[in-house]
């Protein structure tokens, strides 16, 4: 008895498959406690929660003033900064899970095609990033690339 294996033909990644993976990755980056028994959507909204608390206590404390209140200035901005990019990433993950929409969002990122593309390579060839220790510095600058492209759907 010999048993054959069917070939599988590699159907190569289209575009819509390329920017959902990103999306995926940059959410359970940003998402780092996140455990199996939850969906990502409810862990990263914990964390957009978290990020509009923090906003929220350091706007309270804004004053240009002091030092700390300077502090206080650039955390609320950075917190700002983290929220918006995480609901905009939240927002395209819920688009991009209409796997039946395949056509319109591979329409849609036509002309950003080259880029994805380009983002897509980097983030597979991620084990680099590993000993460099820019790990955290890819995702950052992965959202402010995925971001604006996300922000196209509403």
């Amino acid at each position: 008895m010999f048993f054959q294996l069917k070939e599988k033909s590699v159907k190569p990644l289209d575009t819509y498959d390329k920017i959902s993976r990103l999306v995926k990755a940059i959410l359970h980056f940003e998402c780092p406690d996140h455990r199996g028994q939850h969906h990502i959507l409810y862990t990263a909204n914990m964390q957009l929660e978290a990020y509009r608390e923090a906003k929220d206590f350091y706007r309270s404390h804004d004053d240009p003033s002091s030092a700390l209140g300077c502090l206080s200035r650039e955390a609320y901005e950075q917190a700002n900064k983290k929220y918006n990019q995480l609901y905009t990433i939240i927002r395209g993950y819920m688009h991009l899970s209409e796997d039946n929409k395949r056509d319109h969002f591979n329409h849609h990122f036509r002309f950003s095609n080259e880029k994805i593309d380009k983002m897509y390579s980097l983030f597979e060839q991620k084990q680099h990033h590993d000993h460099l220790k820019l790990e955290e510095l890819f995702y950052e600058r992965l959202k402010e690339d995925v971001a604006p492209l996300l922000t196209q759907f509403e």
